[in-house]
């Protein structure tokens, strides 16, 4: 009986891991579909070949040896079971090595760690959310690997290749790897010398496998420069605002501060001082570690991804060994991120559906007047706003693709964007994009017209072959 009940009390866990996982994650099962993922759609080989030129290897080697063809319905459900499968291993590791480790603290540390908005805010992108996952379960396997009592040379060659595939994935898995580095120093004690001794050198040998396989590479690749100029400050510093240069010198700053703390912490871990308070001021300060390798005050919350989960769960997961006022605390904290996380799928599915109304509208428009759909130029004014008004939705938009709107009739200026076409080109409508000059003109002519959803918001120019649809001011 008894060894029954302790059955039951192993399995507990398991299962809220899995139904906080699925309850978060549930907008997410919406067959709805964001930029870039469109271009996925309408051109897997442009998308493919866009992320060669970011030397983004293992992301194409997945789809081309396992995927084949882009299939945005069945994303949702091979990605939320893997994260499933992920949120229990992470719960297997952490109760595995930390003595101190109970099944309440471990299962808030494993929710909060893939529920979070940071982690939604990589997966929104579901052309590339497999491979994401993939690149997680790498860094994972390499970890308890390292920790794992198996022959050194395995496990120092076996950590090394599964750090270089997630590399390979994606480059800020480097980061993740560096505060998965600290984590496993801060809280598996007894492992510390493991970690020092496979981790840390598997971690840059991994490292040096990217750089190698990227510069071999470039010998058939043509390498976008648009990470280098959009995330790289150092290297510009002098084209800077005074603003930018005074933000990016701050952060210099704050890496000569984390590299003097990182370089005591060594010298009293090998002197057999106690370092627990420094490691974890560590482990909080590398959710900067991007920016202090960029010099860049904003990148795109997404590149964090582990990163932010390990320091936002590592946070609960050590208040949560504290009286019973922060483990309340820091239950409710897991539940607003699972519940913001959620209102973030949420958001998306809505400016989506928005996006669909908005596309039938104009159908609709031109059915009525009997206008030729593939012979009119379609000019939008302004952006399309509904759904996004308000402090909180300003707040998701943050997250969810990186300081940019949802909507395809929002993210890119009125007077250049083509991803209000590309979205209608993929619900089956095919419009004229119209010239530049075009553009402006009917901007300037129309500017009267009232904002979308009112009904005279759209016009017929039949002179210049073009539909107006005034979206905002």
């Amino acid at each position: 009986m008894e060894e029954k009940q302790l059955e039951k009390s192993k399995i507990i866990p398991f299962f809220a891991i899995a139904l906080a996982i699925i309850v978060t994650y549930l907008p997410y099962f919406k067959n709805s579909f964001g930029i870039d993922t469109s271009t996925m759609i309408m051109n897997q080989r442009q998308m493919l070949d866009g992320y060669l030129s970011q030397g983004r290897f293992g992301m194409v080697w997945i789809f081309e040896f396992f995927i084949h063809h882009y299939n945005n319905q069945i994303v949702p459900f091979a990605v939320i079971p893997l994260l499933i499968v992920a949120g229990i291993y992470i719960y297997f590791i952490v109760k595995k090595y930390d003595e101190e480790a109970s099944s309440f603290r471990v299962s808030l540390f494993a929710i909060a760690f893939i529920c979070n908005p940071v982690v939604y805010a990589q997966l929104y992108f579901k052309m590339q959310a497999i491979q994401i996952v993939v690149g997680l379960f790498c860094v994972l396997l390499g970890t308890h690997l390292s920790l794992s009592e198996t022959k050194f040379s395995l496990k120092l060659i076996g950590t090394s290749l599964l750090f270089a595939f997630s590399l390979l994935i994606y480059q800020v898995f480097a980061f993740f790897i560096f505060s998965m580095i600290l984590f496993s120093l801060c809280f598996f004690k007894k492992e510390r010398k493991e970690v020092l001794q496979i981790m840390m050198p598997a971690w840059l040998v991994g490292g040096l496998v990217y750089f190698i396989s990227y510069f071999l590479a470039a010998t058939v690749i043509h390498y976008s420069a648009y990470g280098n100029e959009t995330y790289m400050m150092w290297n510009k510093l002098a084209e800077l605002s005074t603003l930018q240069k005074v933000g990016t010198l701050f952060i210099g700053l704050c890496g000569l501060f984390y590299l003097a703390l990182l370089f005591m912490t060594v010298k009293r871990f090998r002197a057999k001082k106690q370092i627990e308070i420094s490691l974890f001021v560590l482990l909080l300060g590398s959710i900067l570690s991007f920016n202090m390798a960029f010099g860049n005050l904003r990148p795109a919350p997404r590149v964090y991804f582990g990163t932010f989960s390990l320091v936002f769960s590592g946070t609960l997961y050590l208040l949560a060994k504290k009286e019973i006022g922060l483990k309340v605390f820091s239950l409710s904290i897991m539940f607003l991120s699972m519940i913001f996380t959620f209102s973030l799928s949420q958001k998306a599915n809505f400016s989506y559906k928005n996006d669909q109304i908005l596309t039938q509208n104009i159908v609709r428009f031109v059915q009525n007047n009997k206008i030729s759909e593939e012979k009119t130029n379609l000019v939008f004014i302004g952006n399309l706003q509904i759904g996004n008004q308000g402090l909180s939705r300003k707040i998701q938009d943050i997250f969810i693709t990186g300081a940019t709107r949802t909507s395809f009739f929002q993210f890119d200026p009125a007077l250049s964007s083509v991803r209000p076409y590309d979205f209608m080109r993929i619900e089956g409508y095919n419009f004229r994009i119209p010239n530049q000059e075009l553009r402006f003109d009917i901007t300037e002519k129309y500017k009267y017209l009232p904002n979308y959803p009112n009904q005279a918001s759209m016009l017929w120019d039949k002179g210049d072959e073009t539909l107006v649809v005034k979206l905002s001011d």
